[in-house]
């Protein structure tokens, strides 16, 4: 025991080397950036969620009167932040669109959101301030302010809390286009459904404008 204590003693500097080299490292490998590992992070994301792949059903009028605030088939990990991933059904229990969230354990509001209907998946990139909007492999714009901006930065559609109780609602242009359940919303139904007042005569652009606004503002208001 004591041969041991006396090397110790006679090379401390080489135990206090070796403790730095390993807070070196750990420390390298905490602070790995952000933005670079967001896409890594949708990717494991989007392999979750393809569980559902096969089982939704199409994202048209008919079934977006039926979806739900009802999550089935939710798994939740707190291991580095918080990830939920899972499926928002219909009113009879069927998937409707798929989704993958993760927030990083920062001081600062920092995540990403995988989602998937049957047609389209969506890539969203939260950072403080604004959320990077991606549908279908292309750039749709960036949420900031409840204001969804083209990558002109002409504002494309924006929420609004106060035109209708207990929901959010849609405007694309001046168009009021559909209405989203709040959370804690006012209504009576045991099961209610998660939008109403939606538009039929939609164009494409505007039908994946607002099919990018109602998801990102579903999940962030009944996940976590």
């Amino acid at each position: 025991m004591l041969i041991i204590t006396l090397f110790i003693l006679r090379f401390w500097w080489l135990w206090l080397l070796l403790f730095i080299i390993i807070s070196y490292s750990s420390q390298k490998v905490i602070r790995i950036p952000l933005r670079e590992q967001m896409p890594r992070d949708l990717l494991k994301l989007k392999q979750q969620a393809s569980r559902f792949k096969s089982r939704l059903i199409p994202w048209k009028k008919e079934e977006m009167e039926i979806l739900s605030l009802n999550k089935i088939e939710e798994q939740i990990s707190r291991k580095r932040g918080f990830i939920s991933t899972g499926a928002f059904a219909s009113i009879y229990q069927e998937p409707i669109f798929s989704y993958g969230y993760k927030a990083y354990p920062t001081h600062e509001r920092m995540g990403v959101l995988y989602a998937q209907t049957e047609g389209n998946e969506l890539f969203y990139y939260e950072y403080p301030g604004e959320v990077d909007v991606q549908v279908n492999g292309v750039i749709l714009g960036k949420i900031m302010d409840g204001k969804l901006l083209g990558t002109d930065g002409r504002m494309l559609a924006n929420y609004l809390e106060n035109r209708l109780e207990g929901y959010t609602s849609i405007v694309i242009g001046n168009k009021d286009v559909g209405h989203i359940l709040k959370k804690n919303g006012y209504n009576n139904d045991v099961n209610p459904r998660a939008l109403d007042f939606v538009d039929v005569d939609l164009d494409l652009d505007e039908s994946i404008i607002f099919l990018a606004m109602a998801i990102w503002k579903i999940v962030k208001e009944n996940v976590k």
